[in-house]
């Protein structure tokens, strides 16, 4: 009787089971950027009943409307070939979703300065710049996400500040997908009474570099150790300058270099010819 009873059971939910039918598929994740070329990634696709609960035992087929720019294969991988936007197609039968696909040129990232010694009192901020590269070499502009790996020592903004929050030592990581470059800051808590800078005078040609040494003093009358600086250019159309002081000549002109470290300032005077 117990048997019977199993049995029955048994059969009613197979029947109930088999009686469910797909009304709809989902697909994650959507949607989806994929940053560089030649990278993978994996939708997964299931089909729901109308209640939402998932149908075993269905196939889901893939199809990209750009195979040239994404390549999907029949278990849902993606694979980047070209910059661009495509929409990849997850069907059974008659229902289907639509997954936008955008894949973005990176190739290579990185940061400046790579190592920095951050001076100054607590608060003290300076600057990091990134340059990203596509797989053609040529400079290119993106999403870059910025974090500290011990917020403790600094912390970093959106925008690539960073400013110090304690004694000690921290690595800064900028990331853009799954590329990523890295600097590492020293910070040392000290007041500083006085800031110079180096050469105070130099002449440079059109596409010709200088760099400028920043020396910072506490209330010892000693210097700190190779402080970072904020480098700043009064005339950014006569000679650009970079977070560590190197600065490149770009028409004919006079400028000021400025360099800044906990809110303390040194200037020099640079003649591009």
């Amino acid at each position: 009787m117990i048997r019977r009873t199993l049995g029955v059971l048994l059969v009613a939910g197979l029947a109930v089971s088999c009686s469910r039918k797909p009304a709809s598929i989902e697909v994650s994740p959507r949607p989806v950027k994929m940053f560089g070329l030649g990278r993978t990634t994996r939708l997964t696709g299931r089909a729901l009943d109308k209640k939402g609960r998932p149908v075993e035992g269905i196939a889901i087929a893939w199809q990209s409307s750009k195979p040239e720019v994404v390549n999907v294969d029949s278990s849902g991988k993606l694979e980047s070939k070209a910059e661009g936007k495509s929409i990849v197609t997850a069907s059974f039968q008659k229902l289907s979703m639509q997954v936008p696909v955008e894949v973005l040129d990176f190739k290579t990232i990185e940061i400046a300065p790579m190592t920095a010694h951050l001076v100054g009192p607590v608060g003290t901020a300076m600057s990091l710049t990134t340059t990203l590269k596509n797989s053609r070499g040529a400079a290119v502009t993106g999403p870059v996400a910025w974090t500290s790996t011990n917020p403790k020592v600094a912390k970093v903004s959106r925008e690539g500040e960073v400013t110090s929050a304690g004694p000690g030592t921290t690595t800064i990581v900028a990331k853009v997908g799954d590329l990523q470059g890295v600097s590492e800051i020293v910070v040392t808590v000290g007041e500083v009474t006085h800031v110079d800078i180096h050469p105070k005078t130099a002449l440079v040609r059109i596409g010709d570099s200088q760099r400028f040494e920043v020396l910072a003093y506490g209330p010892d009358g000693k210097p700190y150790e190779e402080p970072s600086a904020i480098f700043t250019s009064s005339d950014p159309s006569v000679a650009g300058v970079d977070p560590s002081g190197v600065v490149s000549g770009l028409s004919t002109g006079t400028t000021t270099i400025r360099a800044t470290v906990a809110g303390l300032s040194a200037e020099a005077t640079l003649l591009v010819n």
